[in-house]
C-alpha cells in the first residue's frame, strides 16, 4: 500500500514563497534596468543594440573571465574561509544566499536568473552609465547595487571594474555580458548543489 506524503511543514512553505518573492523582484529589477537603458540610450544617441551585438571574439574572452571568476567559488565556500578577514564577509554573504535562494532552486530558475540579470546590469552599467560617467562610477554603482554586506559590495565593486575593462578593451558589451552571465550560471549551479548536499546530509 502507498504511503500518503507527509505535509511539508510552514517552514518549507516559507522558505518556498520567500525564494519565489526574491525571484520575482529579480527579474522585476533586471527588467526594470534594461528598460532604462533602452530608454537612456535612445535619448541620448548611445548605440546600446549595436555594442551588444554578437560578437565570436569578444564572447569568448568573456566567457574565459566568467570561468576563471567561477573559479574561485570553492576559496570562499571553503570551511576556512571564515578565519580569513578578506574572505569572512564574502563567505557569510554567500551562507546567507545559500540559506535563502538555494533550497529547490530549479534548473529554470538558475537559466532565467543567470541570463536576465548578466544582460540587463550589463546594459545599464556598463552600456549607459559607463559611456556617461566613466569606469569609477559605474563600478561603484554596480557594488551598491549588491548589497549583501559591505564585503560582498566592494567585491562586487571590483568585479564590475573588471567588466567594465573588458568593455574597454573590446568595444563590445558581449564580452562583460557573457562573463557575467557564465559567472552567474555556475555561481548558482554550485549554489543548487550545495544546497542539494547540505539539505542531504540532515
Amino acid at each position: 500500500m502507498l504511503c500518503a506524503p507527509r505535509p511539508a511543514s510552514p517552514a518549507v512553505y516559507s522558505g518556498a514563497a520567500m525564494r519565489l518573492t526574491l525571484i520575482r523582484l529579480e527579474l522585476l529589477a533586471s527588467a526594470l534596468l534594461l528598460g532604462v537603458a533602452l530608454a537612456w540610450s535612445a535619448l541620448r544617441g548611445l548605440d546600446l543594440v549595436g555594442a551588444i551585438r554578437p560578437a565570436l571574439g569578444p564572447t569568448a574572452i568573456g566567457a574565459g573571465a566568467g570561468l576563471a571568476l567561477a573559479a574561485t567559488l570553492p576559496l570562499v565556500t571553503a570551511p576556512w574561509a571564515t578565519r580569513v578577514l578578506v574572505l569572512r564577509g564574502l563567505r557569510r554573504s554567500w551562507d546567507a544566499l545559500q540559506s535563502t535562494l538555494g533550497p529547490g532552486l530549479g534548473v529554470r530558475e538558475v537559466l532565467v536568473l543567470a541570463l536576465g540579470s548578466a544582460v540587463s546590469e550589463e546594459a545599464f552599467f556598463r552600456g549607459v552609465v559607463q559611456r556617461e560617467f566613466g569606469l569609477a562610477a559605474a563600478s561603484i554603482c554596480f557594488g551598491l547595487l549588491h548589497p549583501l554586506g559591505l564585503a560582498y559590495m566592494v567585491w562586487a565593486g571590483v568585479v564590475g571594474a573588471g567588466l567594465g575593462a573588458l568593455f574597454t578593451a573590446t568595444g563590445s558589451l558581449c564580452a562583460p555580458a557573457t562573463a557575467h552571465a557564465m559567472y552567474n550560471l555556475l555561481a548558482l549551479a554550485y549554489l543548487r548543489r550545495r544546497s542539494i548536499g547540505a539539505d542531504g546530509r540532515r
